[in-house]
Formats: C-alpha cells, sequence, structure tokens
C-alpha cells in the first residue's frame, strides 16, 4: 500500500471521528448541569430548594435547578446540578420530589426501538467483521469478490508504465522475429489471413534464467498496441480451495471483455506442472487451476483475439496437455548468447555510459562466454560503480577485467591474511592450470592466471575460445580432464602432498569423465549406449519410482573406467609439469611478484613449450570404427570462397527475409503516398506508422490497430470459390461488395465484447477510417483508387502487389490463375533446392519399384533433429 493511499484512509478516518464527536457534542442535553454527589442533590430537595426537578429514569439521573446558588467542589454559582441514583431508589426519590414544593417536576421514560436494540448488538459485531474483511484483503494483496480472493490479480499495462521495444532487446534475433510477427498480425491480419493463416494463440517463451524472456513480453507490450496483462503464475493459487480457478475464470473474462489483448504469464511452472506427481492425495489445488486454465486455453469456449505468453525456466515439468499445438503454438527458446549476441547486449547496456578508448566490447564478449544477458548486463553495471567508487569518469579496460572477475568469482577478499607458504601453493596450483592447458593441443589457451583471493576460490585460471563452440571431440574433452588435474599434480610434484584445494577441479573433472561415458558413448567397451536415465524428483513436477536401468556390473565397469579416465587425465599432468618444471618455476614467481598474469605475459613466459600429441584415451578406441585414411572430408562453401579468394556466400535467414518483407512493405506505402514510418525512440522504423510526437498519445507503434479476427464483414471476406470468382482455391477474387456500403466509414472489429465506453488503452480507440486502407488518411481515405480491384486480395490494397527485389533470397513468383497480377510465396534459397527438376520421392515414372521399400523408416538423428529416411547400409552415424 502507497504512502499517498495511507493518507487517503487516514483522512477519511478522521472526519469520520470528527463526525461522531461533533454528533455526541450537539446531542447532549446536559450540558451546562454541573455533576454531584448523590447526598447532594437530596439534600437541596430536602432544603425546599429546587424549583424544577426533572426524573431520567433509563439513564437514573435526577436533574435539579436551584432556587438559590451554592457552591460545589470549589466552583461557585452553580444553579443547575445533575446526579445519579440507584433503580431500587427510585420510590424513594420520587417521594423526595413530591415533598420538596417544587414549582415544575417531570419524569423523562425513554424506551428503546426494535432496530435501536438490534443495532446496540449487530453493530459491534458489523465493526469486527469490517476489520477481519480489512485485515484478510490485506494479507490476501486485494483484489476482487469476497474477501479479495476471487478476482485475477493481472496488472494492466498502461501509457504511464515505463515499456520496452524490440530495439531494446539484443542477441536474441530469432525470438523477437517470432514475437514480432505476432505483433505484425494484431495490427495487419488482412495479409495473413488471405493466406488462411491464423494467429497463434500461445507463446511459450523458455531457456535460462537472466536471457531476456520478461524482457521479450515487456517489448511485446510495448510494441503491440493492444491491451496486455501481465500475472505471474504463483497469482493464481492462494491459501483457499478454489482461488486459483476463480482467478483463471476471472482473468480470460477481463481479456475477451477487451480483445484482442496479449496475456503474459510469468513462471508459469509455478501453475502449469505435470499432474499427477507430488507425495501427497487427496485434492490438489493447484491441478484444479492447471484444469481450469488449460479449458481456458483451448476448451469449448471462445477464445477468439486472446493471445497468452508464458515464461519458465523449466519446461521439461510442464504437463503435455500445456503444451500441445491450440495452447502453446509455438515454444520459442530463448538460450545464452553466443559471441555476435553478447556483443550486441553489451552494446545495448553500454549506452549511457562513458567507455574509455581502451575498452574493447568484442574482447569482453570473447572473455564471457557463457554468461546470460543479465550477467552481461551485470557486468558493465560493476564496471560503473568501480569507476564511480575511485572517482574516474569512464570505463577503461581494467575496470571491465575486474569486474568481469567479480561477477564470475565474487568481489577481492583484500582483508584475509594469507600465510606466504598458502601463497605458494596457490601460485603452483595455478600455475600448474595454466602450463597443462597451454601444452595440450586441443584446448584453448589460458589467457588470465590470477592468485587473488575472491569468494570462496584462492585464484582461478580462465581459458577464452575465438568463437562458440557448439559441440566436442574425445581428444577435447580429455584435454578438460588434464587442465582441471593440473593443480592437483603440480602440488604433489612441488611439495609432495595434495592439498584440499583442488576439491573443485576434482569435481568438475568427475562430472566431464561420467558424462563421456554415459551421456556421449565414449567408451568402446560401455558402447554408444545412454545409461542412467532421469527417474524423476516428485518436487519437481515428475513422478517418483523406478530403478536403475543398468545393472551393478555395469555400474561398477562406469566407476573403473571414469576413474581410469581421471588416473590416466593425472599423470598426463604430472608428466607435462614435470617435463617443464623451470617454467613452471617461472610461472610460480611471476604470479607471486604480480599476482595477476594475460595473455601477453603468458606468451612471454611459454616460448619454450611444445604442444602434446593426443594421447589414446581408451584402449582399442580407433580399432573398431577407426578413420579412413588417405580421404579427406569435404569442404564447405565459405572454406571453398576463401581458397578462390572470393566472398562467402552468404547464408540463407528467414530472419532477414521477414525483415526484407517489412521494409518492403514501407516502401510500397510510402509510393502509395501513405504516411511516412514511424520512428522508434532507439532510431528504427516501425512499419506503417503514423508520425507520432509523444508517447502517450499515439494509439500505437504501427498506427491504425483496426483489424478484424475472420471477420465476415468489410474488406477481409473472402469471396465465393466458384464460377462467379474467377478462381479457385485459396487464390479466390473477393465477392463483390456495395459502393455505398464500402465508402461509408467503418468501425474496426476485433471480435468478442467490444470494450466499455470511455475504455482506452494503448492503441485504442484507433484511428477513425475505412479498414480497406488502415494506412490511408485525409481526403485518400476512401478514394476508389484506394480500394482493392476486383481478383485482388482485400490486404493487397494497401501495399500492392510488389514484386521481390532482385538478390532477395526467400520470395518467389507466380503468375496468379486468372491471369491477373502476380503472387508472391516463399521459396528456399538456391543451394537448398533439389538438383533435378522433378521430384522422385513418390518413385520412377517407369514403373519400376524402388530398391529401397518405404515401409522400412531409420530415425537419423542429426544435430538436433531427427528425419525419416530410407534406411541404408551406409549410413554414417552422426553425433549429437
Amino acid at each position: 500500500m502507497d504512502n499517498k493511499k495511507l493518507l487517503r484512509i487516514g483522512a477519511i478516518a478522521a472526519v469520520v471521528l470528527i463526525a461522531l464527536y461533533a454528533m455526541t457534542v450537539l446531542t447532549d442535553d446536559t450540558r451546562g448541569y454541573r455533576k454531584v454527589d448523590t447526598s447532594v442533590a437530596l439534600a437541596q430537595l430536602d432544603d425546599h430548594n429546587v424549583s424544577e426537578v426533572q426524573i431520567d429514569d433509563r439513564e437514573q439521573q435526577l436533574r435539579l435547578k436551584l432556587k438559590e446558588e451554592i457552591s460545589v467542589e470549589e466552583h461557585d454559582g452553580v444553579s443547575e446540578i445533575i446526579a445519579e441514583y440507584p433503580a431500587r431508589t427510585t420510590p424513594v426519590i420520587f417521594d423526595k420530589v413530591q415533598a420538596a414544593d417544587a414549582e415544575k417536576y417531570t419524569t423523562k421514560v425513554t424506551r428503546e426501538s426494535f432496530i435501536g436494540s438490534m443495532l446496540s448488538v449487530m453493530l459491534p459485531m458489523l465493526i469486527v467483521f469490517g476489520l477481519l474483511i480489512f485485515f484478510f484483503s490485506r494479507m490476501q494483496g486485494g483484489g476482487m469478490g469476497m474477501l479479495g480472493i476471487g478476482g485475477s490479480r493481472a496488472k494492466q499495462l498502461n501509457k504511464d508504465m515505463p515499456t520496452n521495444t524490440f530495439a531494446d532487446v539484443a542477441g536474441a534475433d530469432e525470438a523477437v522475429d517470432e514475437l514480432h510477427e505476432i505483433k505484425d498480425f494484431l495490427q495487419d491480419p488482412s495479409r495473413y489471413e488471405a493466406l488462411g493463416a491464423k494467429i497463434p494463440r500461445g507463446v511459450l517463451l523458455y531457456g535460462p534464467p537472466g536471457t531476456g524472456k520478461t524482457l521479450l513480453a515487456r517489448a511485446v507490450a510495448g510494441e503491440a498496441g493492444v491491451p496486455f496483462y501481465s500475472i505471474s503464475g504463483s497469482d493464481f493459487v492462494e491459501m483457499f480451495v478454489g482461488v486459483g480457478a476463480s482467478r483463471v475464470r476471472d482473468l480470460f473474462k477481463q481479456a475477451r471483455e477487451n480483445s484482442p489483448c496479449i496475456i503474459f504469464v510469468d513462471e508459469i511452472d509455478a501453475v502449469g506442472r505435470q499432474r499427477g506427481s507430488g507425495m501427497g492425495g487427496g485434492h490438489d489445488e493447484r491441478e484444479q487451476t492447471l484444469n481450469q486454465l488449460l479449458v481456458e486455453m483451448d476448451g469449448f469456449g471462445d477464445r477468439e483475439g486472446v493471445i497468452l505468453i508464458a515464461a519458465t525456466n523449466r519446461p521439461d515439468i510442464l504437463d503435455p496437455a500445456l503444451l500441445r499445438p491450440g495452447r502453446f503454438d509455438r515454444q520459442i527458446p530463448v538460450t545464452n548468447p553466443d559471441l555476435k549476441g553478447r556483443e550486441m547486449i553489451l552494446e545495448v547496456h553500454a549506452k549511457g555510459k562513458p567507455l574509455a578508448p581502451d575498452a574493447d566490447l568484442n574482447s569482453l564478449a570473447k572473455r564471457t562466454a557463457g554468461m546470460s544477458g543479465a550477467d552481461l548486463a551485470n557486468v558493465l553495471n560493476e564496471a560503473a560503480l568501480l569507476t564511480a567508487r575511485i572517482g574516474g569518469n569512464v570505463i577503461t579496460a581494467d575496470a571491465l577485467e575486474e569486474a568481469t572477475d567479480r561477477v564470475v568469482g565474487g568481489p577481492r577478499r583484500s582483508s584475509k591474511i594469507i600465510s606466504e607458504h598458502e601463497k605458494k601453493v596457490t601460485a603452483y596450483h595455478e600455475g600448474g592450470h595454466t602450463l597443462a592447458a597451454w601444452a595440450m593441443k586441443d584446448i584453448e589457451r589460458v589467457y588470465k592466471v590470477t592468485i587473488l583471493a575472491r569468494g570462496r576460490t584462492g585464484g582461478h585460471a580462465m581459458t577464452a575460445a575465438e568463437d562458440d563452440k557448439g559441440m566436442y571431440n574425445r581428444s577435447e574433452l580429455f584435454a578438460r580432464l588434464v587442465f582441471s588435474m593440473g593443480g592437483r599434480a603440480a602440488e604433489e610434484l612441488v611439495f609432495g602432498q595434495p592439498t584440499t584445494g583442488a576439491s573443485s577441479d576434482i569435481e568438475q573433472a568427475t562430472k566431464i569423465a561420467r558424462a563421456m561415458l554415459t551421456e556421449y558413448g565414449m567408451s568402446p567397451e560401455l558402447g554408444t549406449v545412454k545409461y542412467g536415465e532421469e527417474q524423476g524428483d516428485p518436487f519437481s513436477g515428475r513422478g517418483a519410482g523406478g530403478s536403475l536401468d543398468y545393472s551393478p556390473a555395469v555400474a561398477a565397469t562406469i566407476d573403473e573406467q571414469t576413474r581410469h579416465l581421471l588416473d590416466k587425465a593425472h599423470r598426463e599432468a604430472y608428466a607435462i609439469l614435470r617435463d617443464n618444471r623451470d617454467t613452471l618455476d617461472r610461472l610460480a614467481e611471476k604470479l607471486l611478484e604480480k599476482e595477476t598474469l594475460r595473455r601477453p605475459d603468458l606468451e612471454a613466459l611459454f616460448t619454450d613449450i611444445t604442444p602434446r600429441e593426443p594421447l589414446e584415451v581408451f584402449r582399442g578406441e580407433d580399432e573398431t570404427f577407426p578413420r579412413q585414411f588417405g580421404r579427406e572430408p569435404v569442404k564447405t562453401p565459405t572454406e571453398l570462397a576463401v581458397e578462390r579468394g572470393e566472398e562467402p556466400p552468404k547464408k540463407f535467414s528467414l530472419l532477414e527475409a521477414s525483415k526484407a518483407a517489412r521494409a518492403r512493405r514501407e516502401r510500397q506505402l510510402a509510393a502509395l503516398g501513405g504516411p511516412a514510418p514511424v520512428q522508434d525512440p532507439h532510431g528504427d522504423p516501425a512499419p506503417g506508422g503514423q508520425p507520432q510526437q509523444d508517447r502517450d498519445d499515439r494509439p500505437g507503434p504501427q498506427g491504425n490497430t483496426g483489424f478484424g479476427y475472420g471477420d465476415a464483414t468489410g474488406s477481409h471476406a473472402v469471396g465465393p470459390v466458384g464460377d462467379d470468382a474467377g478462381a479457385t482455391g485459396r487464390h479466390a477474387r473477393p465477392a463483390p461488395t456495395d459502393p455505398a456500403a464500402e465508402a461509408a466509414p467503418t468501425t474496426p472489429s476485433y471480435g468478442g465484447t467490444p470494450p466499455p465506453p470511455g475504455w482506452s488503452a494503448p492503441g485504442w480507440p484507433p484511428r477513425d477510417g475505412s479498414r480497406t486502407n488502415p494506412y490511408a488518411s485525409g481526403g485518400d481515405r476512401d478514394t476508389p483508387e484506394r480500394r482493392h480491384s476486383p481478383g485482388e486480395h482485400p490486404g493487397m490494397a494497401s501495399y500492392g502487389p510488389g514484386e521481390p527485389e532482385p538478390g532477395v533470397e526467400g520470395l518467389q513468383t507466380y503468375a496468379a490463375p486468372d491471369g491477373d497480377g502476380e503472387l508472391i510465396g516463399f521459396r528456399l534459397p538456391d543451394h537448398e533446392q533439389p538438383e533435378h527438376a522433378k521430384d522422385t520421392a513418390d518413385g520412377p515414372d517407369d514403373g519400376t519399384v524402388s530398391e529401397t521399400p518405404s515401409s522400412s523408416p531409420t530415425d537419423v538423428i542429426g544435430l538436433g533433429e531427427t528425419a525419416t529416411e530410407p534406411a541404408r547400409e551406409d549410413d554414417d552415424e552422426r553425433r549429437d
């Protein structure tokens, strides 16, 4: 609860209290009377010093107006007094009043009404119940309905909230393109509806933490120009039964009333975990919430115009019914960025930060392999904080280096006191890692080694690859084992006994060795078999139970070969350090002197190091499936182009093709005399929008959003197929329309229930105008020249047929069936087209039968994909 709301509640409470006090004072008719003891009042009656007497029966009060003033408790001149008397003495009081010879006396008898008696009982209960409602609503976070627990807690984005755009997202081009298509569909569905395409109902963004899934959703909110609701998966379930399902229903009810709109559910695994899991029994409130969510996403009811975007770090634990097409039509991976993506992310986060001339973001991107976008943003922020701490005004390369070390290993432990012997052991340990990696051919060179204590480590040696690798062979993995065991080998070689400093190295080496045996199938004895299937965790959404999928004898073999791999890597590292002991001593001496060495220092020290030839990792590893010597693998088109001194061929990208299509539509729109594209805050044009001066006043990043979803009226209706249409199939021309009706301006229809009067949101209300040409303005909005002509798709009225530019891949032109104009379709690049003119997938035309029957398919597993091909005996196995 914010401060303004607290002040408002306090002000209301103060006004109520003042009003109650005023009512109490104004309705009190005993003002002016001095309260006295009962004995004083009875004495005045006995002395006949009273002129008027009033007996209040209900309050048991006796009011006296005196003939002569008296003094009461140091108060002189008192002429009106009031006293109380017990109820059982009423007859005595009445007799004394009669005997006092008062000029006037009366009795006031008050009878309480039924309503008053009920209020006296119910009012305290109502106050207590109101307090309970208040505290329960605070505990439940507010909301609608009884106790505030049945209504949706989704937050609707408005123009006052800060938003992002797609220009703020870097390193995730494929995900941006997929989401950009949804935005384009919302703002211009005619191009898609003309092809019979339907907008995806659900999009699931999944990937490791910090990769930008929520940032992508915020970018969609800033670009879509339609109502945007944001909610967390944990907001659906509370402490009461039925709350989750009620909130799901309320959320989709709001969304349908304001369709088209987008719902974003962050961390959907909180409510979408696989059903039937867990150790408990009985009713599971989370499952009921998930069931309601499944029905709302693709049930018997209508969900036209409502798009659900969800984000999760654990797609493996989601319920299969949630992931099927119709609910989540698209599942977009958002992974850690590659080298190019990291550099783009660093450039985005470096905006507004003064960088020194020696600050090289490309070099920093190479040294931060495996980092997510959040890690990279943290690196630049730490560098800026470090520069501000020392009073600097530019971020230098050293600041970026120190910031990277802080993010990876933690802050320096400068206050820790380390003995000279421990410093020496650390120097030889890290030197052993560095020298072992430098002497191996199949591992990247160390670019930095330090003995400065950070976090929980006493030092570290870091390698950096020139580019991101997606796969490793057997020799490369073994080289990493040697690199990991270099520190332990140096301790044994120099000091004669190991220390506890190699515990993390042993852990990492054991993981690599076991993966080589049980996951990658690199052992000839164990074969190409996956050992150790995941049994599941009942607390992570998977069922428990089951047993090992291999025998104890195989488990013993795995343990033995793991020990063999680590022992062999240990011996190789020891041999490298023993043969280069002088170099190891010089390296340790330099580390003790400078504490940190980088690539130039290491290259000067390792001039006499000769890389060692790779070892035979397993006995007989090259005998079962030997390499065919004398036959080199074919060269890639890029390698051939480099040999010929030519430019490497440009790789086909659907992302680039879609960008080119958007740019082409903008040029066609400009040629038709439409408005210039909108420039977003980052300088990139938004296709087809109106010029904007103030972001708060714009209807949407792309101008008019008034297009219907399968609306049978207006310019989106596809005409009948038949003789009257002039064409058949999906290229049928539209049905003739009434010119008078077409000339009349129409209100955009989104389907579903229209929003209530006076409702506003980013992109609503849309601009008033014709749906035939959404980007038309002024007097050209509805001219005959602007309307689509017979035989033309409705969506082509805005853009024209548009011929593809020369050299743009991904497009193919066709002659229209009725000979009127050209049709444009998707086409694979030339190098992916079949070399033969006719596809022979169905068999030869001469009546002969193919030698390989199509009923015997074989799954050929390639790099991340599975295809079904006819069985072949000479298929080479390919490893993922």
